[in-house]
């Protein structure tokens, strides 16, 4: 089991963005330097509104592999439907080449109708789109060089400069936006990261999804470890912890599902998340993670008030970390 990081970054009322952006920032020095047990930081691409503003997370993780030493980061979900993909795979041969191997490059699909249309991207060929996109991305990155005669790209072969270090051994991870890329991500054994905001019952399904379409395409993905976001806010005061994550959700949720009842979904989070007291989180964190396959496990405190609570969550967990690894 491998335990990091990731930031939603979410400006909520009253608050700048300045001071959003430093806690991430201040967040990840602080584990980079005394937490060795955390070993990833993940940052997610929003836009178009204050409920995440990081619309470049390679450049946000740019920033962060340039302050750190040890952990490896990168994007949560780089969006390639709606971005250039020679763009993306010279960004990440870059960062590749400049941290040391350490940067990790999550993709996804375009999640929103409206950025779609916004970008200029057709609708009605999304998925095509999104195999397209990656093809060009994973070959500039395993050979240095790609090219594209297809329905979207048309260029001639091309170098991709500065070439990537690590080639095939770059860390890549699909978000599981929807069914159809879950199941193209099993036909290539690729990682998942699960949607933070997806209930539990929905990551199962597609889990299983991927499991059913692996094997019917004889793919070994026994040893895929896909990854699971947990939004963490632990407090003495289960009401405390309750607040601070419904205040924190609320914006995120009513953008993101304007057809559900708000409540009912804010309390389906908070009961599926690590939210709560100290005796609330543990025993369904482990259920949730066995009936995902997931074998990183990525946490966001960003919902929490208080730094020193934060410090000490990230103490205990560290501890809980370093009881668990196994003895030399």
């Amino acid at each position: 089991m491998n335990f990091g990081l990731f930031f939603l970054n979410f400006q909520l009322e009253k608050t700048s963005s300045e001071t959003v952006l430093d806690n991430m920032i201040n967040m990840v020095s602080l584990v980079d330097k005394d937490y060795k047990n955390f070993t990833t930081v993940l940052v997610n691409e929003h836009h178009f509104s204050k409920n995440g503003i990081v619309g470049a997370p390679i450049t946000a993780a740019s920033f962060l592999l340039g302050l750190t030493e040890r952990l490896h980061i990168g994007s949560l979900n780089q969006v390639i439907t709606t971005h250039h993909p020679v763009r993306i795979a010279e960004e990440a041969s870059l960062l590749d080449q400049m941290s040391d191997s350490r940067f990790i490059l999550g993709l996804s699909d375009c999640i929103n109708d409206f950025e779609m249309d916004f970008f200029k991207r057709q609708r009605d060929s999304q998925q095509l789109q999104f195999e397209a996109c990656y093809e060009i991305i994973n070959e500039a990155i395993t050979t240095n060089y790609c090219q594209a005669n297809n329905d979207f790209y048309n260029f001639p072969r091309i170098s991709i400069n500065p070439h990537c270090l690590s080639k095939e051994n770059m860390k890549q991870y699909i978000l599981a936006s929807s069914v159809s890329v879950v199941e193209w991500a099993a036909k290539k054994a690729l990682p998942l990261t699960y949607r933070w905001s997806d209930s539990l019952e929905d990551k199962e399904i597609l889990y299983k999804r991927y499991l059913d379409v692996a094997a019917n395409h004889n793919i070994d993905v026994s040893n895929v470890e896909h990854q699971f976001p947990l939004l963490v806010n632990l407090n003495h005061d289960r009401d405390v912890a309750h607040q601070e994550a419904t205040t924190y959700l609320a914006s995120y949720i009513a953008e993101v599902y304007p057809h559900l009842n708000q409540q009912q979904k804010i309390a389906e989070l908070i009961s599926q998340h690590a939210i709560g007291t100290d005796n609330d989180y543990y025993e369904s964190t482990l259920n949730a993670l066995e009936r995902t396959g997931s074998k990183n496990v990525l946490l966001s405190f960003e919902s929490m008030k208080n730094h020193d609570d934060v410090v000490n969550v990230i103490n205990m967990v560290n501890e809980k970390i370093q009881k668990n690894l196994p003895s030399s």
